[in-house]
């Protein structure tokens, strides 16, 4: 058997969902990981990780490489490790993730119901979302903003991402040059700036900026709101794209980036991105596509299975992204949302986009659909586009008593998988599962799948 620190000989037979590559070892197949392989490749490992299901090896050699393996984009892939699939070409990678997909699937619906992945349009400085960590260095108080290295907390100085539009790692750099606060720690709980948040519009032109801040609104207006003024007037006039800026107060002790406590400093309450002919009202809070331009493809797969004049619940609305690209097929759209700042923007896309066949409940989703169950009211179309966990079960059972259709829009294949045994046990049966790339270069896969009545 395999022991720890062993160099041994592997041929990669396939990719994971979470981006690893897989072996098995020898006669007895045992299972092991490894980062950054390729399918096909021999790679010699050595042994990092073992218990009595798997172990997980560290690359010593590419002894025979895939053809498909590349020179990543970024110089930083090894040190970020975010951009896990930049050791391939783009295309292969889609073909990497349709395999993905039909291999989680296989045992729920047949092969030929399992799509191919619909490529991105664009595969560099897609990310219209960054969310930056900030950090002094010890010594130095040399200023950091970038990514936690993958698996730690190590935050590595990003000055050029590739993913991302190239003003952002401008107005980036900028920060450090010129920022006097002190920055978060979080072994202490101690600093002030926690993130940079950025949300650029697609053609690049509008950009929000944040700064998450460890205090809260009477700390912010005592100490800090006079220099954050003067900050912003410099940075503003510095970068013209920049048309709003915001302090996010969150003192908490979390992993969640934002509170809900956003204050202007400067400029637009908004930016505004277009999808086609639908605009949106994005504020600094919102979620929103991180790739809107791969989000055009994920909604019109969402718009081309609802047939017109049907009756629609968007159960996770946020913002109405999905809801108001829909709404030309709708009788009538009743959206679900708990975040009070993306229902207050919702309610204002509506009627950016002069809808006005809808209905907007705030609320926990899963509450709003027992309600509408104990209502009896059906819908031909239910949208559920929930958070990587999933659908709570309770909600699940509710949507089956209210939906003809089912359109579950998922960022991760695995809770999908989850809820669709649920689904097909109790009488639902997916149409087709169509994967969807909005993160390029990453192991990350967007999936649509229409389950219908049997």
């Amino acid at each position: 058997m395999i022991k720890l620190n062993d160099e041994i000989i592997l041929n990669i037979e396939k990719l994971t969902p979470n981006g690893c590559a897989l072996a098995r070892f020898e006669e007895e197949k045992f299972v092991v990981f490894v980062d950054g392989a390729l399918c096909g490749e021999e790679v010699k490992v050595k042994i990092t990780k073992l218990n009595k299901k798997y172990a997980k090896g560290e690359i010593l050699e590419i002894i025979k490489p895939s053809k498909h393996r590349i020179k990543p984009p970024c110089a930083l892939y090894n040190a970020c490790g975010s951009c896990d699939f930049q050791i391939c070409d783009y295309d292969y990678s889609i073909l990497q993730k349709t395999l993905i997909l039909k291999d989680i699937f296989k045992d729920i619906t047949d092969e030929e119901k399992i799509y191919d992945v619909i490529k991105s349009p664009e595969i560099l400085h897609y990310r219209h979302k960054i969310q930056y960590p900030s950090r002094r260095t010890k010594n130095s108080k040399r200023m950091l903003l970038g990514y936690y290295k993958n698996n730690s907390h190590d935050l590595i100085n990003i000055k050029y991402c590739p993913i991302q539009p190239e003003i952002i790692n401008e107005i980036a750099q900028f920060i450090r040059d010129n920022f006097i606060f002190d920055c978060y720690c979080e072994k202490t709980s101690k600093g002030l700036l926690k993130n940079v948040v950025f949300r650029i519009t697609k053609d690049n032109k509008n950009i929000l900026l944040s700064f998450v801040l460890n205090c809260n609104i009477d700390e912010y207006q005592k100490l800090y709101k006079s220099d954050f003024i003067l900050f912003t007037k410099n940075i503003t006039e510095k970068f013209s794209e920049i048309k709003g800026v915001f302090v996010n107060l969150n003192p908490d002790k979390s992993n969640k980036i934002l509170s809900e406590i956003d204050i202007k400093i400067q400029g637009e309450d908004y930016i505004i991105e277009t999808l086609e002919d639908k605009k949106y009202k994005i504020g600094p809070s919102s979620f929103f596509q991180v790739n809107p331009k791969s989000a055009i493809n994920l909604f019109n797969t969402v718009k081309n299975q609802i047939k017109e004049n049907s009756t629609i619940l968007d159960a996770y609305g946020g913002v109405g992204a999905i809801g108001i690209f829909i709404s030309d097929r709708a009788k009538k759209i009743t959206l679900v949302e708990e975040n009070k700042n993306a229902i207050k923007m919702a309610k204002e896309n509506f009627k950016l986009n002069n809808i006005k066949n809808y209905e907007i409940y705030e609320g926990d989703a899963k509450k709003h659909l027992i309600d509408f169950q104990k209502e009896k009211r059906m819908f031909d179309y239910v949208i559920l586009d929930p958070p990587r966990k999933g659908c709570d079960y309770d909600a699940l059972l509710a949507v089956l008593k209210i939906a003809k259709n089912i359109i579950y829009v998922s960022c991760n294949p695995q809770t999908l998988k989850r809820d669709m045994l649920h689904l097909k046990k109790e009488g639902f049966s997916a149409k087709f599962i169509q994967g969807v790339d909005l993160f390029p270069y990453t192991h990350h896969i967007e999936a649509v799948v229409l389950f219908e009545k049997i």
